[in-house]
């Protein structure tokens, strides 16, 4: 409130009078909530500092009580270039051997040069991915890049990529899986016209083709000459066999595939190593080839696993055994020793059942030139005139034909997609007798808790990786010292805060406050007390090396503590674990003073109690000082004014008098 100068006898400042009024007034009360605000303020920081150093060392204890630190193990590997190891607290410890055989890998495919102005289409091209497939619609004169862009931008494409690398001989249609592993194999079938370049994107292997061969062979077979049912078992081995090596031809071309294109080949006698057609053709014809002379790099350990079903005809075969046998993919002596009077050959069933249906060909011939009925009139008379049973038979001969001719033509002509890589899965040896497997380079719980990464084939010369699973006690060692770093941490905020400092004579906000003694004494007690579950090696803080000096604070000796984490580090978890270890007595006499109920909790509260009643205190002396301003004002205000009518009384008196 501004008050201006009584007048202009007087020579007073209202404003100055009030404050200086007010101040006196105010100062003692100012002064006392003042002080003890600051006292209550500086206690409520030193609580908080001895809380949470004391919540650091329980924190502490929980993992120690949760045995989580004793759990965990540490893992080396002797050649982490090809494998790597990580463990969970299930992992059992010990060394363990691990024999890496293979890595995964994903299955890729690549075509033959094409011309840079291939057209193709119209047709589809079905497409599969392990267990999932998707279709890609061509339209006609598509280009390359058009299958490319097709086969890449379909929305149900479940990752299979599609490429373009630029061959000296042309462009070629590189397919490749985004995901590692044997089940995720890649598969391509098309939909076309015959002679459509579109045709040359479908994919077989050697075993596929041979496996298809091998089927309609044995169709047909038993429509002409059925085998017994023991002969049967005997011919599903060597077509089983017959199977398996293609296997091994197809993996062992595509490992040579990249050292095959680096070597220059005659003229005339060059076999592209990125097609299959090459482990069973050469120059177009089916002349069988030793595996030693087509196979790029063979070996005498690859020689030692293919010959057995992939060999020349024994001597002691007659001619005309020999003769047949050249018919008969894989031919193999278990085979021609057992079924050589019964087997018939993929190029015999082709003859007998051709001259089974010639019969009937020649009347429909006749009947048509005849000029009475179309080839499908005169079939369905000739047809009509057989019992069910003669029609039937036919029907399943012409079925075989048909199927025999197409897997025939597919296996001797086959200008397909050729695998680059083969999908495989990681494989490993472990400890010797173990063999697992992963469909990524990753395998799981290979030892149970412990996962391994597979980098690199081990050299089956020398002696496997180790993976060394241990307990981690450096980890452990970590934790203990971190107990007693975070003991000495409290210790000293607690003497700080509820002693004297002896140089400087000032006193600590929590000074003879009782609970700085009972916080130190309490962490004491259950220091010298022993855990009664555990074992009498281990049943103090002190049987663990860890002692209190004179100064009060804990230390470490080390000596003793190694010693109990390489001899007795399975019994740790007795000692601080359990409803009675040592963490939860420590958690208990750290909660009874910073829990909800504890007794730091308690004066906290009563602490933040005080301050709401100083803020109100404050409250109520800045009303009480705002109405004395007023009053004051206004008793100067009323003697103003009484001043200045009493002047003017004055003056008006003394004019009358000089009159």
């Amino acid at each position: 409130m501004s008050v201006g100068p009584m007048g202009m006898n007087t020579g007073m400042d209202i404003n100055a009078m009030v404050k200086k009024i007010v101040g006196a007034e105010r100062a003692p009360k100012q002064q006392r909530i003042d002080n003890d605000r600051a006292k209550v303020t500086a206690s409520i920081s030193a609580y908080g500092r001895l809380r949470e150093s004391l919540d650091a060392m329980k924190n502490l204890m929980s993992d120690f009580r949760q045995n989580e630190i004793f759990a965990s193990r540490k893992v080396d590997s002797s050649d982490s270039k090809a494998v790597s190891a990580t463990a969970t607290t299930d992992a059992i410890a010990g060394k363990y051997s691990v024999d890496v055989l293979q890595l995964a890998q994903s299955h890729k495919l690549a075509s033959n040069p094409f011309d840079e102005r291939q057209q193709f289409g119209p047709g589809k091209l079905h497409i599969s991915l392990g267990n999932r497939s998707f279709d890609v619609n061509i339209s006609s004169y598509s280009r390359l890049m058009d299958v490319v862009n097709g086969i890449n931008s379909n929305k149900a494409n479940p990752g299979v990529r599609a490429a373009v690398i630029k061959d000296t001989n042309g462009p070629r249609l590189i397919l490749a899986s985004d995901q590692t592993g044997k089940d995720h194999r890649i598969g391509i079938s098309v939909e076309a016209k015959s002679g459509d370049a579109l045709k040359s994107l479908e994919f077989k292997t050697l075993a596929d083709r041979v496996k298809d061969l091998e089927t309609a062979r044995a169709q047909a077979q038993q429509l002409l000459h059925p085998l017994t049912p023991q002969q049967q078992k005997i011919a599903a081995k060597v077509a089983e066999k017959i199977e398996n090596a293609a296997h091994i031809v197809d993996k062992d071309v595509a490992q040579e595939i990249e050292k095959a294109s680096q070597t220059a080949q005659p003229a005339g006698e060059a076999v592209d190593p990125t097609n299959p057609e090459a482990s069973s053709t050469v120059n177009g014809s089916n002349k069988y080839v030793r595996p030693q002379d087509r196979i790029p790099g063979w070996s005498e350990t690859a020689s030692g696993t293919l010959l057995d079903s992939y060999k020349e005809p024994e001597p002691e075969l007659d001619q005309k055994a020999q003769a047949k046998s050249k018919d008969v993919p894989g031919w193999t002596n278990t085979a021609s020793g057992t079924l050589y009077d019964s087997y018939v050959t993929p190029k015999e069933a082709e003859k007998k059942l051709q001259a089974v249906l010639n019969k009937e060909q020649q009347k429909i011939e006749a009947a048509v030139q005849s000029g009475k009925m179309t080839p499908e009139q005169a079939k369905d008379a000739e047809r009509a005139k057989l019992t069910p049973d003669e029609r039937a038979y036919l029907d399943k001969v012409e079925t075989a034909q048909n199927n025999l001719k197409a897997a025939q033509d597919s296996f001797d002509h086959y200008n397909g997609l050729s695998q680059v890589q083969e999908a495989q899965d990681s494989e490993v040896i472990l400890d010797g007798v173990a063999k697992l497997s992963s469909n990524n380079n990753t395998i799981e719980d290979a030892i149970a808790g412990v996962d391994l990464t597979l980098k690199a084939k081990t050299d089956p010369n020398q002696r496997p990786p180790d993976v060394d699973v241990e307990y981690d006690r450096d980890t452990v060692r970590s934790y203990i010292e971190k107990f007693v770093s975070a003991y000495n941490q409290f210790y000293q905020v607690n003497q700080s805060l509820g002693n004297v400092d002896p140089t400087t004579g000032k006193a600590g906000p929590l000074a003879g406050d009782s609970i700085t003694r009972s916080a130190d004494a309490r962490l004491k007690a259950v220091f010298s007390e022993p855990v009664n579950d555990a074992p009498e090696t281990m049943n103090s803080l002190t049987s663990l090396g860890i002692t209190t000096t004179r100064q009060g604070n804990l230390e470490i000796n080390y000596d003793l503590l190694n010693r109990q984490l390489v001899n007795n580090f399975d019994k740790l978890g007795e000692f601080f674990g359990g409803r009675d270890g040592f963490a939860k007595r420590i958690e208990d006499a750290i909660q009874n003073m910073t829990g909800v109920t504890g007794s730091i909790r308690t004066r906290e509260r009563t602490l933040s109690e005080q301050t709401r009643r100083l803020r109100d205190d404050q409250s109520t002396l800045d009303r009480r000082m705002s109405d004395l301003e007023k009053r004051t004002h206004n008793k100067f205000e009323a003697m103003q004014d009484a001043t200045s009518k009493m002047h003017s009384q004055l003056a008006g008196m003394m004019n009358a008098l000089g009159q």
